[in-house]
């Protein structure tokens, strides 16, 4: 039987993500939907990205395409792997990223795809600011 296509019901991008160990409630740590910076092409150092799950059920292969507004792939997270038992549990988990390649201004999407099917793709804008400003 094939795993059910799961529904993404959060995602986040934040600085950083602290999962507690006992309880696994997951803390995120400056939340955010843009980048400013002071030139281009830049790379960003590092970032995390949280997504919550329901009416999931199965074994799923994760992969996490960066890209650029013309649908380029310029970062790709893949090997990923979450096995759901029930619909009733609401699974989540965290992708740590590094050294993310944005080579102008613009828009960026994250594309998440369960068992290769896209499921959903999130905005990550990119601004250009003078130096003096910069700050993400």
């Amino acid at each position: 039987m094939s795993p059910v296509k799961p529904e993404i019901v959060s995602f986040l991008i934040a600085d950083m993500l602290i999962q507690e160990k006992g309880t696994n409630k997951w803390s995120a740590i400056g939340i955010f939907d843009r980048i400013r910076a002071a030139g281009f092409p830049y790379v960003h150092p590092g970032l995390s990205l949280y997504f919550r799950l329901a009416d999931a059920e199965g074994n799923y292969d994760v992969r996490v395409e960066f890209c650029d507004n013309n649908d380029h792939i310029l970062a790709l997270f893949e090997g990923i792997t979450l096995s759901v038992h029930s619909r009733l549990h609401q699974p989540d988990m965290a992708i740590k990223t590094a050294n993310l390649p944005i080579p102008t201004p613009g828009k960026y999407y994250f594309k998440l795809y369960f068992n290769g099917a896209f499921a959903k793709g999130f905005q990550l804008h990119v601004e250009e600011v003078p130096q003096k400003l910069c700050r993400e």
